[in-house]
């Protein structure tokens, strides 16, 4: 099982990867994924990845979606793993969760506010997603709402714009908790509550939150039921999650897709792709093991701090970076690449630290509360 939670970690952390990769292409490159019909491109690469099915190597929706899955997947283990332990462990998580999520959730809008009140770069020059993300005008009050319950309660994401996920994380661990607790009684109300709860989310937010909630579900049920995969179908499960996960509705490496989903495409695509991508990989020795390696773990204890930083290195080290290069006569590609990836060492480096104290800081605050309300 190590070796399986290893290759969990390295699968969020090369998603978390993917979702940086996401957001620099529609920063600088918004025709790699061509959500406005309008959006043209001069240059021939661009053109031409998105019309292949390499986009799983942006797919920030593809990538959320694993998030969502591995999660299921964990909480279900660490609840489960001890089964003398369950009540104890259950309460626990429960009264932890919150604060886990919520401290460096808080602490990264506090620090935009801060960056954003100190340090002004022009980003005239950017893509209009980064520009709009860069000319923001907040209160500090608004950043300690946010951080608060916005983005846990409401999906508010107006400050650091990755946090419309900070709901479906909450929601979907309260959710499995239940679950869980339905599971350990009769598992016949597990099963019927597993088919209800996603039919009450899409009534109460509709299709994008119940499939985020779908994924937490499907990860329990990956941790109960799922049996080892042979190569022979684990490999061909794999491909087939990471071709789903580059869709767009207007490339024509997925126009036979588009024909049989219409413009569903994008959505239901990387919805699946989460799932093929979670489940080839955790059921497959010979993946699993091909995972386990200590800089793709490492990457994955970090992929909270990075999922929170990476925005603001874009503004901190990326723009002024790509204005510098293009100041230097530069081409717009080379600059964008060259900024980009400095960003993404810069981040790795800044989400280091975060991880060591801000990360760690939940972990014991969270761990202080729950010892104190259960004791």
């Amino acid at each position: 099982m190590s070796a399986k939670i290893n290759s969990a970690e390295s699968i969020r952390g090369l998603a978390c990867l993917a979702v940086v990769f996401s957001h620099l292409a529609m920063s600088f490159f918004p025709f790699l994924h061509h959500f406005d019909p309008n959006e043209k491109t001069d240059l021939a690469w661009v053109y031409a990845i998105h019309h292949l099915p390499f986009g799983f190597l942006y797919s920030g929706d593809a990538a959320v979606f694993v998030f969502f899955v591995l999660s299921g997947f964990v909480l279900s283990y660490a609840i489960l793993k001890s089964p003398q332990q369950f009540h104890a462990k259950i309460k626990n998580m429960m009264i932890k969760r919150y604060p886990r999520l919520m401290i460096p959730a808080l602490t990264s809008c506090i620090i935009i506010w801060l960056v954003f009140k100190v340090i002004h770069i022009d980003s005239s020059h950017v893509g209009a997603w980064l520009h709009a993300f860069a000319i923001q005008d907040f209160s500090f009050k608004h950043a300690l709402y946010e951080g608060t319950i916005g983005a846990f309660l409401f999906s508010e994401s107006d400050i650091n714009w990755v946090l419309w996920t900070m709901t479906i994380e909450l929601m979907g661990s309260f959710a499995l908790f239940f679950l869980l607790y339905l599971y350990h009684y009769k598992h016949i109300a597990f099963w019927l509550g597993s088919l209800l709860i996603p039919c009450l989310a899409f009534l109460w937010r509709g299709q994008g939150f119940s499939f985020g909630i779908s994924s937490f579900i499907i990860g329990i049920y990956i941790y109960l039921y799922a049996k080892p995969l042979s190569n022979a179908v684990a490999i061909p499960m794999l491909l087939i999650g990471l071709y789903l996960a580059g869709a767009h509705n207007t490339s024509a490496a997925y126009s036979w897709v588009h024909h049989i989903l219409g413009e569903n495409t994008y959505d239901y695509s990387n919805f699946i792709a989460g799932i093929l991508i979670v489940y080839s990989v955790l059921m497959s020795p010979l993946l699993s093991k091909g995972l386990d390696h200590p800089i793709l773990v490492w990457l994955g204890k970090l992929s909270f701090s990075i999922y929170l930083l990476h925005l603001m290195m874009l503004y901190l080290i990326c723009i002024p970076l790509f204005n510098l290069f293009l100041s230097w006569h530069w081409s717009y590609s080379l600059a964008v690449i060259c900024s980009g990836l400095t960003a993404i060492v810069v981040t790795l480096i800044a989400a280091n630290f975060y991880s060591d104290y801000v990360d760690q800081l939940a972990i014991k605050v969270s761990n202080k509360i729950a010892n104190k309300v259960l004791n």
